[in-house]
């Protein structure tokens, strides 16, 4: 089931750009990888990946996938201190409104409803999390105008070594800043044709502490979840995998979890996510060079059901997603081509209390979608190499509610992509890069009516049209020859502008009374610009790993010069990590600086603040075998700090300690 695809140096240096990755042996190497969508792009020069590893996700002892990729160039956080709020921006497009696709374990998560998160995953199930960062539509349709990130769950490959058959493990972690108790176990096994693996984990925290002592108030939630992964491969052409995965989560928050304290437009709730998914894998690789066939048929269920406290009203939110993915990868010679198709089908559900009239209406929407692509990639020569794709879309939307009078709405769109690049020397490399995307709008964006708050009443509006955006990317990569001072390292840097037509926005228009009773529509926004840098140094030498970049992105709409909003603070990060030799401990730090944010269109501005963070991991051997220590501490200086755009405080030091028996 395994392919090899060669790996261009500017390649290679993405794929270690984020800090304490996984290191390559050599400036360009031959990587033994699953064939699949996320490996094509890894071999573009023109995409920029980082991969988040294993080992660095269990240093990170993170309470959310946010803790594990915030530091990466140009991807940000939003939503502020409570993880029920959280999104990821790549570039600052965001995940909370579908600008940035995200996938677990290849299948699609779609669910997007306005003041509620959509990472549900918890961190100890994953084995990486791998972010392409710039519109990536070719491969994989609406909503990759920012970006992708992806989660990949854990098999028993990650735990089981040498000729080790069956095993398990428990773990317990604590975090003093929240109180958090955090535990987790699975059991795992291999015979020569089953690799399966069953995992669950409960946690448990208080409210979050600020850094000036202050408690962010309805921060506390309790998780609880697992799943379970069976991969069959009766030979060494086929293999087939199944995994089924449940979590559910318990918080009382504010309806809107982004404001600081709940008020009368945004009441307390106690909120309960369930989050469930099944998918079916085959992958079917035989001795022609032709054929590298990975095919996907998946299902994902989330269930919103919230009890308004003050006012006993129950409301119920579900999305439901019936997917189907085909990928094949062919190699003719020097030549590689990428095809598939993807289709899949989202129904929306809401449920709204009525013993109260000023709410939103019920809603009852289907959309569905079936996207093909195609991308080649031809080396040009000794010095050259290109690669040139495209995908055309089919799409369309209904409201299924029996009393409507809404329109249907139905669209196409073409995603193409090309990418130049000039091997100058055996270390100097440059890449020019053009990639377009879109984003269809979402059923939430389409339908929704009803009440919004007061007497102010949403419109629906069936004929938005999709956002699309186009990327120009030059990235210009270096690679150091080894010496007494250096193992490996490159530095890579990104230049980039992406022109987004057709913004969707939501706009709320004052009636006699003001906007108490007015209206609340979503309309598309004339043309917006993004454009940033990323730069990124990595250096190894024997046990030391070190890593420093620096990004920005500056967003503007072009109709009348004004600022985009969640545009992330330009940031430094610098990154230290040493492995001993003599004793299996690491050890490692990293600083991140977070400039003022000032670049709004009102008042409010953000002050910059800086980081710092360390961790230890401890293996001892002999009596103590199986047993793994680690230690975090992050914001060591307990400082006080508010991300951009946000509205609450993050929360300030905070202790973690998590101890792991494996057997």
């Amino acid at each position: 089931m395994l392919s090899t695809i060669t790996v261009a140096p500017q390649a290679v240096a993405e794929s270690a750009s984020a800090a304490s990755q996984s290191k390559e042996a050599s400036p360009v190497e031959t990587l033994s990888v699953y064939g699949s969508r996320m490996d094509t792009q890894k071999a573009n020069a023109g995409v920029a990946v980082s991969t988040v590893s294993l080992e660095e996700i269990e240093k990170r002892q993170g309470s959310n996938v946010t803790d594990l990729i915030r530091h990466l160039p140009n991807v940000s956080v939003l939503g502020g201190g409570r993880d029920a709020a959280q999104s990821v921006s790549i570039r600052g497009l965001s995940s909370d409104n579908g600008r940035v696709i995200q996938l677990v374990d290849g299948a699609r998560q779609n669910f997007s409803v306005g003041h509620r998160s959509s990472l549900f995953i918890d961190p100890e199930l994953l084995s990486s999390v791998e972010v392409v960062r710039g519109p990536s539509s070719t491969l994989w349709g609406s909503g990759a105008l920012g970006g992708v990130f992806a989660q990949n769950t854990k098999s028993a490959s990650d735990f089981l070594s040498g000729t080790e058959t069956l095993g398990g493990y428990v773990k317990q972690g604590f975090h003093s800043n929240d109180n958090a108790s955090r535990t987790s176990g699975a059991v795992f096994g291999r015979t020569e044709t089953v690799d399966w693996l069953v995992q669950s984990y409960y946690h448990d925290s208080d409210d979050s502490q600020l850094g000036n002592g202050k408690t962010l108030s309805y921060s506390a939630d309790r998780e609880k979840g697992g799943f379970a992964k069976l991969v069959f491969t009766p030979s060494l052409d086929h293999q087939w995998s199944f995994i089924a995965r449940q979590g559910k989560r318990d918080a009382m928050v504010p309806s809107n979890p982004t404001t600081e304290e709940p008020s009368t437009s945004s009441p307390l709730v106690y909120r309960q996510v369930e989050d469930q998914s099944l998918s079916l894998t085959y992958n079917y690789n035989p001795s022609q060079s032709w054929v590298d066939l990975d095919t996907r048929l998946y299902w994902n269920d989330t269930e919103v059901n919230e009890h308004r406290v003050d006012k006993g009203e129950f409301d119920n939110n579900q999305m439901q997603t019936l997917g189907l993915s085909l990928s094949n990868r062919s190699t003719f010679k020097a030549l590689t081509l990428t095809t598939g198709l993807d289709a899949y089908q989202d129904r929306f559900e809401t449920v709204r209390d009525k013993s109260n009239t000023s709410r939103p209406d019920n809603q009852d929407a289907e959309a569905q979608s079936v996207g093909v692509f195609s991308q080649v990639d031809v080396p040009l020569g000794q010095a050259w190499h290109w690669q040139a794709g495209v995908r055309f879309d089919a799409y369309d939307a209904k409201d299924k509610r029996p009393e409507s009078t809404i329109g249907n709405h139905d669209n196409t769109a073409w995603s193409p992509s090309t990418a130049l690049t000039w091997n100058a020397t055996e270390q100097l490399a440059l890449t020019a890069s053009y990639r377009e995307a879109f984003r269809a709008p979402s059923l939430e964006e389409m339908y929704a009516s009803g009440t919004h708050f007061g007497m102010n009443q949403f419109v629906p509006n069936p004929d938005l049209k999709p956002e699309e955006s186009a990327n120009k990317e030059l990235n210009i990569t270096y690679t150091f020859s080894s010496s007494q001072y250096i193992d490996q390292g490159y530095i890579d840097a990104r230049f980039f502008r992406n022109d987004v037509d057709n913004f969707i926005n939501q706009s709320i228009k004052d009636g006699s009374w003001g906007a108490y009773n007015g209206t609340t529509v979503k309309t598309n926004l004339p043309e917006a610009k993004l454009e940033g840098i990323e730069i990124s140094l990595h250096h190894q030498l024997g046990g030391f790993t070190n890593n420093l970049s620096y990004s920005q992105t500056e967003g503007k709409n072009k109709h009348d010069g004004s600022y985009l909003d969640n545009i992330p603070a330009h940031k430094w990060v610098a990154e230290t990590d040493y492995a001993l030799a003599t004793l299996p401990v690491s050890v490692g730090g990293r600083v991140s600086h977070y400039a003022d944010q000032d670049d709004t269109n009102n008042a409010n501005t953000y002050d910059g603040y800086t980081l710092w963070d360390l961790y230890a991991s401890y293996s001892p051997n002999g009596a103590w075998d199986g047993v793994k220590f680690d230690l975090a501490i992050d914001n060591l200086t307990d400082e006080q700090y508010t991300q951009a755009w946000a509205q609450t405080a993050s929360p300030g030091r905070d202790i973690k300690f998590n101890v792991r028996y494996q057997f």
